[in-house]
């Protein structure tokens, strides 16, 4: 029987060859695979939303946000949605050689609506270390909340304008349920007043206030904790504003 020898040359070639041939330019790439998520917490009327592309094999991108407008040629695209509703976000994948796949999600967008202010802590004593109330009880709180541009003016509808008991104890927590109201992207102030309900007080004692804009809150205050039975989709805490800490609900709807 013969032996047959191969030298190092002779299997390069042949290796080389193989790789030639099985490696056509004409073979197709791998198969795109398209996949996308939303990552914006509460999706709501004229905010940022923020979609982030999960795809693979994909070189170039199209994306339908279902009212209307598109992008192309964007990996992680942010949109904004000008009315509420329900969409379906389409969203296509290409690959170098024009092969494409296609993902396609619901995504429903809302306005942020107020339903309920809570304290969860609260300062027993007053700036100067003594009880709010002569009776050594806790405070009686005015709670109030207004859009920054009317404060000042003489008569003026507030959002909310309501008062809580504490008692004698501290609180985890009690508040106040709010009509659904609809807020707008613009400042409002939040205001917490002790006021005494059993005798005649002339003018309520500055607790706790605080600026915002709750549809375009600081980062600091955006949260997706809830509370036990609560009616919020998403929560704006505020913690340890002087020494208060309280926290409101919205839902996305």
């Amino acid at each position: 029987m013969r032996k047959l020898y191969f030298n190092k040359v002779t299997v390069f070639m042949a290796v080389s060859a193989l790789l030639y041939f099985s490696c056509d330019k004409t073979d197709p790439l791998p198969i795109s695979k398209a996949d996308f998520k939303v990552t914006t917490i509460a999706p709501e009327v004229d905010e940022p939303i923020q979609f982030e592309n999960l795809s693979l094999n994909a070189s170039s991108f199209a994306w339908d946000y279902g009212d209307g407008n598109f992008d192309s040629l964007v990996i992680d695209p942010v949109h904004t949605y000008s009315e509420p509703g329900s969409y379906t976000v389409k969203m296509t994948a290409y690959t170098e050689d024009g092969q494409k796949s296609e993902s396609l999600q619901d995504i429903d967008v809302g306005e942020r609506y107020l339903t309920a202010m809570f304290l969860v802590n609260i300062n027993m004593v007053d700036e100067n270390g003594e009880p709010w109330d002569d009776d050594g009880s806790g405070p009686d709180v005015l709670f109030q909340l207004f859009p920054e541009d009317i404060a000042g003016e003489e008569e003026y509808v507030w959002v909310f304008y309501d008062s809580l008991n504490v008692g004698t104890e501290n609180i985890t927590p009690t508040g106040i349920g709010i009509e659904d109201y609809k807020l707008l992207n613009k400042n409002y102030v939040i205001l917490l007043e002790e006021i005494n309900m059993e005798n005649d007080q002339e003018e309520p004692r500055f607790m706790a206030g605080e600026i915002f804009n709750p549809i375009v809150p600081e980062d600091d205050y955006i949260t997706v904790t809830k509370r036990e039975n609560g009616t919020g989709d998403i929560v704006i805490p505020f913690a340890d504003l002087n020494q208060f800490q309280f926290f409101l609900e919205f839902e996305i709807k």
